[in-house]
């Protein structure tokens, strides 16, 4: 078993979510951390962290690869390690000591994608529901609500997942991509489980909030469009060009009244991202 974590500038959250790997009571599983780039001091902080608790591999991406391209890195080194299961952990997270028992507990006997039920703000995440053109994506919190997707940020992912249908589309670089792996898994006939625990503990949106609002919406709506043209029925892939015309016509018409026009500006870009086929990492 392979834990794998994402770092852009945060470690100190990230060596927090290694101390609580730290103390599992079970400690039969490998831990790597992908650095994408972040700044000099931020990855000082992740090479001088030191255990001899846990097993902990730094991968130092030359750039941001973004969550979708940060976890292929590391599950591809998983991968390679001879790992069954690959499991991603947002590194924001926090987990108690008997996490990893109750998890190897829970994943007996199953395949396919495993969701890792996730504590935010008090309440329980269990997994996402997809709603058709929409700039986001919803939570469920329920374990036997409307799950229709496996939320990355505590995701179980078995090796035969990949085997079969690839990894992370990393032209998301991040929201959507979890959601978009979910529906391709459950297209290629393998199961989807929501586990009821062990839980993760999440402080939400620590690490992209810094990407700030108006980027964020840019690549919620470019992924949104790509999510639903690539993902959707025939109708919803008929409709994506008229949702697109009507976003950039409401927008606009933001503009004219100057109501919040860098948003407006920033949502323009992102369909326009979508119908130039900019994807990944945006450059601003």
């Amino acid at each position: 078993m392979t834990i794998i974590t994402v770092n852009y500038n945060n470690s100190e959250k990230t060596i927090n979510l290694l101390e609580s790997l730290r103390k599992q009571t079970n400690k039969n599983f490998d831990v790597i951390i992908v650095d994408n780039n972040s700044d000099p001091e931020e990855k000082s902080k992740l090479k001088n962290y030191q255990t001899d608790q846990i097993n902990i591999v730094l991968i130092e991406n030359d750039k941001n690869l973004g969550f979708s391209g940060g976890c292929n890195v590391g599950i591809r080194r998983g991968l390679q390690n001879g790992s069954d299961w690959i499991i991603l952990l947002n590194n924001d997270a926090w987990v108690e000591t008997d996490f990893i028992s109750s998890l190897v507990a829970n994943l007996a006997g199953k395949e396919g994608i495993v969701a890792v039920p996730l504590i935010e703000d008090g309440r329980i995440v269990y997994s996402g529901k997809v709603e058709w053109l929409k700039p986001a994506l919803s939570h469920t919190f329920h374990p036997h609500g409307t799950n229709e997707y496996v939320i990355g940020g505590g995701m179980a992912v078995h090796k035969k997942v990949f085997d079969t249908i690839g990894f992370l589309d990393e032209n998301y670089f991040l929201y959507f991509e979890d959601a978009d792996f979910s529906l391709r898994a459950r297209q290629g006939g393998l199961t989807m489980t929501i586990l009821d625990a062990p839980a993760a503990y999440h402080q939400v949106s620590a690490t992209t909030s810094r990407l700030g609002s108006a980027l964020l919406l840019r690549y919620h709506y470019r992924n949104a469009l790509y999510f639903n043209f690539k993902n959707g029925p025939t109708y919803i892939k008929v409709l994506v060009p008229f949702w697109s015309f009507f976003i950039l016509i409401k927008q606009s018409v933001k503009l004219l009244t100057n109501k919040n026009p860098e948003i407006s500006k920033a949502i323009i870009k992102g369909v326009l991202d979508f119908h130039m086929n900019n994807m990944g990492k945006i450059k601003t």
